[in-house]
């Protein structure tokens, strides 16, 4: 599953060519479920389609590629697979790739302890299986938002005015019209890509949030409210740039609900001052540990706007009518009064204002992943425009009394009106997706082979040192911890840990090298080309030690190499 989803040759399939037919085919099938959906009186048959046209684009971007989407092309795929691997092949989840380095660290990342838990479980704790498993989380992380979406929002506490016919159309607005046609031109591309395909543990976040309005709306009393801290909390598990950007919607929330002096203000102030504040509380270290681990970085590249960015206009009239449509579903929510519509539209507004906030933070160099914060803006902006899209097409026959008034028709109406629109109807992704030709060739054979050799032939608990670049590889395919990784957070003890690793390959005594082993529980040692030039030895000096054994060689020792030893317990 390294290399094909389906396991299907794929080898001499012209992708332009299949995805240019798949582009026509979709079109054809929209229309002919909207027949079917014309003479239905059920809003389940509009959320299966919603979930069809999802599974179509995932379908035909995965089909051409002869290794997992996005590995080895960038980094993200690669980072995310290693900290994934390590937790399946049955590390803690807390630990990085680094050998006693935990993402709960100065700089670390704790939401990847939950993704690792996740994908560790449904593969079974197998590495093996994961590769299969990660192939099919975008589909099922996309899945989730629309359910989560379609069902979370009618069940908002009050007599909901959220029909299903509008729900399914927030949820197919959400992922279906976050992207819009021109986006890969931009500098962040398009968010269902970036989002589903590329970092689904990131969607995890986006299909906890509507969870987290769904308690929001419901809270009734102390234990309605420490519910809703402890969803709020868990979307911070999934992504902590989400609970980012949900607690400043609620926030917004309470701030408009007492100075618009609603009857319920005092309720509202104190829900999210429970919600946000146990947060605040629980997850203190952790956010002063990512703060402290962002301010020693140095400023670069990643800390302001992209450069030439129209930055005002990327999430908003890049999206086209779908923004308009969005902002007035956003107006149309508000103005219902019940605290799901309330609390939805000010989510949507907090996001446009922390967008153009960004403005600000770049000329302080305090921009954190602005393409992040650039895809929520399009998914909620795209939900949203579900909204406004119910609504108009609500008054729609009285201005053109010709039009039947079922919601079901009405819905088809809007539906056929949106279908230029939604993804899969333009959707390129040999244009359009910066990831996708060079998933279409094969990962490298040795790199495939070193992965395999790791997985099958080391103990799970095996930890490399040597090749630095190689590190995150042996997790992302092997599932194996290592010394020092050339990427990732740098340990505090980097120091020692240079010292062990040269005592690895240069000293000559068996105790010697066990003895600086030890600590870190070291295996094995990566040799390649640039780690026997620092360290100035050889595959044949190293062949000569009585305390290794060459365990697995790629490439020609004495030009292009990988090889890998075990250390020898004493007495062997």
């Amino acid at each position: 599953m390294i290399a094909r989803l389906f396991g299907i040759d794929v080898s001499g399939l012209d992708a332009a060519a299949f995805l240019s037919v798949a582009r026509n085919v979709y079109p054809l099938a929209a229309l002919a479920f909207l027949i079917c959906f014309w003479r239905s009186r059920r809003p389940s048959w509009l959320l299966l389609g919603v979930l069809a046209a999802n599974t179509f684009a995932w379908g035909i971007t995965n089909y051409p590629l002869q290794r997992l989407y996005a590995l080895g092309v960038g980094s993200d795929r690669v980072n995310n697979l290693a900290y994934v691997q390590i937790a399946a092949a049955g590390n803690s989840p807390l630990e990085t790739w680094q050998v006693g380095q935990s993402h709960l660290g100065s700089g670390g990342r704790p939401h990847h302890v939950l993704w690792g838990l996740v994908v560790a479980a449904l593969s079974g704790w197998a590495p093996e299986r994961v590769f299969t498993v990660y192939a099919f989380l975008p589909l099922l992380m996309a899945w989730a938002v629309v359910l989560a979406f379609y069902f979370s929002l009618g069940r908002g506490g009050d007599a909901s005015p959220w029909s299903g016919w509008e729900r399914g159309l927030v949820a197919g607005g959400a992922t279906l019209l976050s992207t819009a046609p021109l986006d890969f031109t931009g500098p962040y591309g398009g968010a269902w890509a970036m989002t589903f395909l590329l970092k689904p543990n990131h969607a995890l976040g986006l299909a906890v949030f509507p969870v987290v309005l769904w308690a929001f709306a419901r809270a009734r009393g102390w234990g309605g409210r420490l519910l809703a801290a402890l969803v709020l909390h868990l979307i911070g598990w999934a992504f902590v740039l989400h609970l980012a950007y949900a607690a400043c919607g609620l926030a917004l929330y309470a701030l408009l609900s007492w100075v618009g002096g609603r009857e319920e203000r005092r309720r509202d102030v104190l829900d999210v001052l429970v919600g946000v504040g146990a947060n605040v509380l629980i997850a203190s270290p952790v956010v002063v540990s990512l703060v402290i681990g962002r301010l020693q970085r140095e400023s670069d590249v990643f800390s302001t706007l992209p450069p030439g960015s129209s930055h005002a206009l990327e999430a908003t009239m890049r999206a086209g009518p779908v923004f308009l449509l969005g902002a007035w579903g956003a107006v149309v929510a508000y103005r219902r009064g019940d605290r799901m519509g309330r609390l939805f539209s000010t989510q949507v507004l907090a996001a446009l204002i922390l967008w153009l906030a960004y403005t600000g933070l770049s000329l302080v160099d305090m921009v954190e992943q602005p393409d992040e914060m650039n895809y929520w803006v399009r998914f909620l902006f795209g939900a949203a425009a579900g909204v406004g899209a119910w609504n108009l097409v609500q008054h729609a026959p009285r201005m053109w009394p010709g039009l039947p008034a079922e919601p079901s028709r009405l819905t088809a109406i809007a539906v056929l009106v949106a279908l230029p629109w939604t993804l899969p109807y333009w959707w390129d992704p040999v244009r359009m997706d910066r990831y996708f030709k060079g998933s279409t060739i094969p990962l490298d054979e040795d790199l495939r082979a070193t992965g395999e050799f790791l997985r099958n032939h080391t103990p799970a608990r095996a930890v490399l040192a040597g090749d630095l670049p190689f590190a995150r590889w042996a997790a992302a395919l092997g599932g194996r911890r290592s010394l020092l990784s050339a990427v990732g957070t740098i340990p505090s003890d980097t120091q020692r840990r240079w010292i062990v690793m040269g005592t690895l390959f240069q000293a000559r005594e068996a105790d010697l090298v066990r003895a600086a082993a030890a600590p870190y529980e070291v295996t094995h040692l990566v040799v390649t080309p640039a780690v026997a030039a620092r360290y100035g030895v050889s595959v044949r000096d190293l062949d000569a030690r009585p305390y290794l054994r060459r365990v697995f060689t790629t490439g020609d020792p004495e030009r292009e190499f990988l090889a890998i030893y075990e250390i020898l317990p004493g007495g062997s």
